[in-house]
């Protein structure tokens, strides 16, 4: 939420990273012990060989796992106030996170509301539904899960890593920095006894299928999850763009400049190429309940089919 920065966050200082293929069991690269502004140690470690970047007509498909599945959890929701929607009005925005079944194990991007100082709580007005209880609606349980990814490190996303102590969470480094400089989140919801952390610059191929993408703009450190399935391309964007409607718009600007069109043209942020080499089937949103699917269209006599820009 745009205004999570509100609050204070320490976080650990991370050695420079380097992108390649990352397991939850896994031991290969070295461990580094990071350090909060409060002391505590933590263990963070770099990811190893660079992954093979994909184009658009074979993004990861070859190592696409074909039972891999994706459900949307129901975390609460915040009312964000009319100061940060643009209009005259506050508006109720939902808090989702997205629980991932892969072979490799369950891994779960974001994790929730965190607890927040009395000025936050009121600013925003959190509603939260325990990550517990929504796990246990989904089938699953905190034991379970193998891997967290955050697409940042703001309250309304971590507010359940501490529940998860000594699973590895996934974090670009540009997002370790900023959260070290305070003022990014709440200091107990990253310092907490068994905090692990995988540290990336860059993309990079999780599990076989599985690539995080930077998708810098809400903070500069955010990232997205590609999940590469046989019926499609699911990308869950996290807050890189706040509604459905937001991605909508940009991507049919990024179509616009790729037609030729000449300027003025709106704009849209640069990592949208980079996401169309994995040609998304669906796009699912952290605040917003919506899906964007790619336009159809009706090839002369023929069925219609989907396309994307």
């Amino acid at each position: 939420m745009a205004g999570a920065d509100r609050a204070a966050l320490p976080h650990g200082a991370a050695p420079r990273g380097v992108t390649g293929p990352l397991q939850a069991a896994d031991t290969a690269g070295f461990r580094h012990p990071g350090r909060t502004r409060a002391g505590r140690e933590f263990c963070c470690r770099q990811s190893g060989a660079r992954a093979q970047r994909p184009n658009r007509q074979n993004a990861g498909m070859r190592n696409t796992p074909s039972n891999m599945t994706v459900q949307r959890l129901d975390l609460g929701y915040f009312i964000r106030p009319a100061s940060e929607t643009g209009t005259s009005q506050p508006r109720a925005d939902p808090v989702l996170a997205y629980l991932v079944r892969h072979d490799k194990g369950l891994l779960l991007f974001d994790t929730g509301i965190g607890a927040a100082d009395p000025e936050t709580e009121a600013h925003y007005r959190p509603r939260r539904r325990a990550l517990r209880e929504a796990l246990t609606a989904a089938g699953a349980a905190l034991d379970d899960i193998a891997l967290v990814v955050n697409c940042h490190l703001h309250f309304d996303h971590c507010g359940g890593n501490p529940l998860l102590a000594g699973r590895p969470v996934l974090v670009q480094e540009a997002e370790l920095e900023a959260a070290q400089q305070g003022g990014h989140t709440f200091d107990h919801l990253i310092d907490f006894p068994g905090a692990t952390y995988e540290v990336t610059a860059g993309e990079t191929e999780v599990w076989p299928g599985v690539w995080i993408i930077p998708t810098p703009g809400h903070t500069q450190g955010h990232q997205s999850l590609v999940l590469r399935r046989n019926d499609g391309t699911v990308l869950l964007a996290g807050q890189a763009h706040d509604t459905a409607s937001h991605f909508a718009s940009e991507h049919l600007a990024r179509r616009a400049a790729h037609d030729g069109l000449q300027p003025p043209l709106p704009p849209y942020q640069p990592w949208l190429d980079r996401l169309t080499d994995f040609d998304p089937r669906r796009v699912l949103f952290a605040h917003d309940c919506s899906v964007w699917e790619p336009p159809r269209t009706r090839p002369a006599g023929g069925p219609a089919e989907a396309a994307t820009g």
